[in-house]
């Protein structure tokens, strides 16, 4: 699929439908990942393909700036509605394969449910390592239905990044959390 299908499908569906029927799952995801992660107050966090905020939502009272970006306007914008009395999040379109922000940037970056829904997953990735800081946490979820253990394995590992644990669980997604 290409970039302007999947940004014009997540614009069709809508923030509120998409909360509607995925929250329960990203939930699940979210909790498997953040349970690994620890945060301190001067965090500098990114959610690249962060939809809609339900990450952004979970952890803002625990960091010190979170971005949020997204290729959907239509999830942006929704997410922008939830999230306006966040003093500490930004919200911005754009795309992960792109990212407008200098490199080392960010102590921690999430890409949950983002690596199935684009063309180069790799480029994307790739992209991550180069905006985090050195010895960065960057937390990444692959379809089980796309990405066998060994796929998202070597995805991982074709960018650099060292691999802590793979999550499996009774997920829907492989999480991995991985270190820069």
């Amino acid at each position: 699929m290409e970039k302007e299908d999947i940004r014009r499908s997540y614009d069709e569906i809508g923030g509120r439908l998409y909360d509607l029927r995925y929250s329960e799952e990203q939930g699940r995801k979210f909790c498997a990942a953040l349970s690994r992660v620890s945060f301190f107050q001067d965090d500098l966090i990114l959610d690249a393909g962060c939809g809609t905020g339900l990450l952004l939502e979970k952890i803002s009272s625990c960091v010190g700036v979170a971005v949020g970006l997204d290729l959907s306007i239509g999830l942006i914008s929704w997410a922008r509605s939830k999230l306006k009395e966040c003093q500490n999040i930004v919200l911005i379109l754009s795309d992960a394969d792109y990212l407008p922000f200098r490199q080392r940037i960010f102590d921690k970056l999430f890409a949950i449910t983002l690596l199935q829904n684009i063309p180069n997953p790799k480029k994307a990735l790739s992209e991550a390592t180069s905006v985090t800081r050195q010895e960065a946490m960057i937390v990444v979820s692959g379809l089980k239905k796309k990405y066998s253990k060994e796929d998202l394995t070597t995805l991982i590992a074709s960018v650099g990044l060292t691999l802590q644990e793979l999550v499996n669980g009774e997920l829907k997604d492989l999480v991995a959390i991985c270190r820069k």
